[in-house]
Parts: C-alpha cells; sequence; structure tokens
C-alpha cells in the first residue's frame, strides 16, 4: 500500500513479511513525503537513558517519546519508512511511529482539516473498514494542540485497531500511531493512549 500526501508526492510500503506475522500491519500509508532513512540501524532515533527513564529521542526532528515499561526502540524502517520515532512492546502485541511534516508541504487549512486528510491516506491502505472512525475527547498532548481517532480496519485481511493523533507542533504536524490487532483493543486501550501523552517536544 501507498499513500499520498498533501503535496502529492507517494510514499513506498514498508512493512517487513516477518513483522506482519506479528500484527505489524497497515502503518506504511501515513502520508509523510520524506526520502526513507530506513538502513537497518537505528539512524533516525536514539535512547537516552536518564532517571526519569528511558527517553526515545529522533535526529530527525526536535521530539521524543517516554518509553514506559516493556516498550523498546525499533531499528530504523522497521515499522515505517520515513518514521522519525518508532518502537514496539512486543509482549502486549503494540506498535508505534511518530512521523513529522512541515505545514509548509501540506495544503493549506487547520489541524482538524489535516488531522481528517491524514486519517482518509490511512483508512485508504484498509481492505475494509471495520467501524466508523470515532473522535476522542483529547485535545492536547503535552500541552499542544492535537486531535486523535480511533479506527478499525482490515489491512492483509488481519482486523488492525488504531489510535491515531495528529499534534501541531510550531511548524510541524505530528503523526503519533499507536497499533494492536483488533482482538487486544480493549485490553491494550488503556496503554495506548498512555504512550501517546509521551510523546513531547525534545527541547522541554
Amino acid at each position: 500500500m501507498a499513500g499520498v500526501t498533501g503535496a502529492g508526492r507517494r510514499v513506498q510500503p514498508a512493512l517487513a513479511a516477518g513483522l506482519v506475522a506479528l500484527g505489524l500491519v497497515g502503518c506504511n500509508t501515513l502520508g509523510l513525503s520524506r526520502s526513507p532513512q530506513g538502513n537497518g540501524e537505528m539512524s533516525n532515533q536514539y535512547v537516552d537513558r536518564g532517571f526519569r527513564g528511558d527517553m526515545l529521542v529522533s535526529r530527525m526532528k526536535p521530539v521524543r517519546v517516554r518509553l514506559q515499561n516493556g516498550w523498546q526502540a525499533a531499528p530504523t524502517g522497521t515499522l515505517h519508512n520515513s518514521a522519525d520515532l518508532e518502537a514496539y512492546n512486543l509482549d502486549e502485541n503494540m506498535f508505534l511511529v511518530v512521523v513529522g511534516e512541515n505545514r509548509d508541504a501540506v495544503s493549506p487549512g487547520n489541524i482538524e482539516e489535516q488531522a481528517n486528510v491524514y486519517l482518509q491516506i490511512l483508512k485508504g491502505g484498509f481492505d475494509q473498514v471495520i467501524a466508523n472512525q470515532a473522535r476522542t475527547g483529547v485535545e492536547r498532548v503535552s500541552s499542544f494542540p492535537a486531535v486523535q481517532y480511533e479506527v478499525r480496519g482490515s489491512v492483509s485481511q488481519r482486523p488492525v485497531a488504531y489510535l491515531h493523533t495528529t499534534v501541531e507542533m510550531g511548524e510541524e504536524y505530528y503523526q503519533v500511531v499507536v497499533w494492536t490487532p483488533d482482538e487486544l483493543r480493549m485490553a491494550n486501550a488503556d496503554a495506548m493512549r498512555a504512550v501517546t501523552q509521551e510523546f513531547r517536544d525534545a527541547q522541554l
């Protein structure tokens, strides 16, 4: 599957066959336009270990996410070929990517409109939409404006549940996407929301 950005550029699929078996499906259409950085190493990010816990820090954008218990960094390009941050919790079968895009690279509009664009791109990669998208009550992530949706769809014949959050941070839009097999959506719902809230500006 490939996604198209607001600027009309196409993103190549990035999922490895071995990861599909782990439930990693459907997150290769996030609407990014930057060139792939994946080479099997962690060139896009690094782990900063400190007294506040492990922080996964992007080398590409000024953002980070705190890795809660069970979460670990994923090698570059494992989950998405243009991710700024990527991590997984294999014990709980949850996966996270963060992708940033400058506002100049997308169609003019506000965060609500851009969130809808990203959502349509994501759903365009589904074989089938399992349930209508549901807006959550989240309006901010780490003090920044945010729009969040729960989305469920079948990808490669596998039902997947996504928590898709668009965050406006300065001149950048970030997609913070967490997903899990659909049968685990209720069990993992709180953890998916929690890790999303750990996304923040690396300079704060």
